[in-house]
């Protein structure tokens, strides 16, 4: 259909047309005895007989603004023989479906219903296929025309015969609106109500007709934002909200167009939307409550951070960004003794107040007093199954302990997937280790103790996997290669410049030049420790 022009499309449709003349009235002589089923059938073969009129005489009126009638390559005699077979055979109907002496009236609309709907979806098809505007709007004209007739057919259903007059296609329509709750006035041009549905006669009084339309709303004047004037004017719906009687309405102006295409009045439809504003700002008042409480829990968890490390022997500084208002991050660095520091990184399961919870948790069990790691560890998992949080929560953790004196560190982990990095001018290395998350998983756990020496000006990154699983437009991750490249490229610079350059490296890869932190995917953490 890719290659259609408008003369192809209009032969096409004026042989469906035809064709459908020529069997409906055979279908009418074969309906001998049956009035009703002749009257359907009439009054369908009078259908088609008028829309193929209005394809022909489209089709000539488009070869006399072509004038290039034998220049035009229409479909040969045999070509276009053969779509018109394949046209008639998906969507005209067949005689024995509306035959059939079993068939009740209503079942016989019902069927001729069915063709209509294969016809628009033909001319829909082609439709979607148009090369040019000017076909486009041609298609469109006919499924507007097929359309009317299933209106027709709709009407003979709801009044249970063939022939409908005018009188009872007005109380056809009036019925529809009067069964809807939904207020529905029409008002001319001069702002007069020309017609109201029955809901808005019970509500606002039954004298309504010839009325302002401003006037039964409680108004002296027109509304200065009136959008029946702006539907008029733009020939396209508008809508407001309007308060009327104490409660609010959205009201929905639509233009009411005469055949020739030219805006006569405009058809309003009020809804009553009172209870969903109320609804909204009730949850715009709890959402507010909500976000304040979280704004101090908040303000809470980032007191909970530390805020220096009370030693000379160690130097210390972090970055902490939650990708909510509170998240599941956590970290402390800490004085055990006269001559022991712990660290930790956690990262719990999930975001928002779950995690938050269990970061809380995890700071109020932690052992601060024990000088080894994997005890710590061990501790907090018997604790954490003591109570039921459930099979998807979980802490993932790695602890060490730092000895100023000596420089040795011992270290345990627990599941947390970023490793420590240690570097200094010369090399770069991970503290390995191994172990299962802080969880219900096991009954049993017992976590394995590592340690390392460390020299002075020895440094140390403690991060999670929000770092070096950010984004970038394509997809690709940071990843580990990308944050380690950057520490050796700057391992001689002091821990402070080197968090910033991380920082601002991860950002540029997510957003170019913008740094914006409204899109964080997971929480970031970095602390840094440097060794004096």
């Amino acid at each position: 259909m890719n290659n259609f022009s408008e003369l192809d499309i209009l032969k096409i449709a004026i042989s469906v047309e035809e064709d459908g003349v020529k069997l409906y009235n055979e279908m009418f002589a074969n309906a001998k005895k049956d009035e009703k089923r002749q009257q359907v059938f009439l009054a369908l073969a009078n259908e088609e007989r008028n829309h193929a009129a209005i394809f022909k005489n489209l089709y000539k009126e488009t070869l006399e603004k072509w004038n290039k009638q034998n220049e035009h390559a229409i479909f040969e005699n045999h070509v276009a023989g053969t779509i018109q077979s394949l046209v008639n055979y998906f969507i005209l109907p067949k005689e024995d479906v509306f035959l059939d002496k079993q068939k009740s009236f209503k079942e016989i609309v019902n069927d001729a219903l069915e063709q209509e709907y294969r016809s628009m979806q033909f001319y829909s098809k082609l439709a979607q296929n148009a090369q040019n505007d000017e076909v486009q709007k041609l298609l469109y004209s006919i499924i507007k025309e097929e359309e009317q007739h299933v209106i027709k057919l709709k009407e003979m259903i709801y009044y249970n015969k063939p022939s409908i007059s005018i009188e009872e296609h007005i109380h056809f329509i009036e019925s529809i609106l009067n069964g809807m709750e939904d207020w529905v006035r029409v008002v001319d041009l001069e702002d007069n109500i020309i017609y109201a549905n029955n809901a808005m006669k019970e509500e606002l009084g039954y004298y309504l007709i010839g009325r302002k339309c401003f006037e039964v709303i409680g108004r002296t004047v027109p509304c200065d934002d009136c959008v029946s004037k702006q539907a008029a004017t733009l020939y396209k719906a508008e809508q407001k909200e309007e308060k009327i009687n104490g409660k609010i309405y959205s009201v929905m102006s639509s233009p009411l167009k005469n055949l020739n295409g030219e805006v006569e009045a405009v058809i309003e439809v009020l809804r009553d939307v009172t209870q969903e504003r109320l609804m909204e700002a009730k949850i715009k008042a709890q959402n507010k409550k909500l976000n304040d409480d979280l704004q101090i829990a908040r303000k809470m968890q980032y007191s909970l951070l530390p805020k220096e490390l009370e030693t000379d022997g160690i130097g210390f500084t972090y970055m902490y960004r939650p990708c909510e208002a509170i998240g599941g991050d956590f970290f402390d660095v800490f004085r055990i003794d006269h001559s022991h520091v712990g660290v930790y990184i956690a990262d719990v399961s999930g975001h928002g107040v779950p995690a938050s919870m269990l970061t809380m948790f995890l700071r109020q069990t932690i052992k601060k007093d024990e000088l080894s790691p994997a005890q710590v560890l061990t501790h907090l998992f018997q604790k954490f199954n003591e109570i039921d949080f459930g099979p998807n929560m979980y802490i993932t953790m790695f602890y060490a302990i730092i000895d100023i004196n000596t420089g040795e560190i011992r270290y345990a982990n627990a599941g947390h997937n970023m490793l420590p990095i240690v570097f200094n001018d010369k090399q770069l290395f991970c503290l390995e280790a191994a172990g299962i998350p802080i969880s219900n998983w096991v009954e049993e756990i017992e976590y394995k103790e590592y340690s390392e020496k460390l020299a002075s000006g020895d440094k140390l990154l403690f991060s999670t996997d929000g770092i070096t699983e950010v984004r970038n437009p394509s997809g690709e991750m940071y990843g580990n290669h990308r944050l380690t490249e950057l520490i050796l490229n700057n391992k001689q610079k002091d821990i402070y410049e080197i968090k910033n350059l991380i920082i601002n490296d991860t950002y540029n890869f997510k957003y170019g030049e913008k740094l914006d932190d409204s899109e964080i995917l997971d929480d970031m953490t970095l602390v840094f420790l440097e060794i004096k």
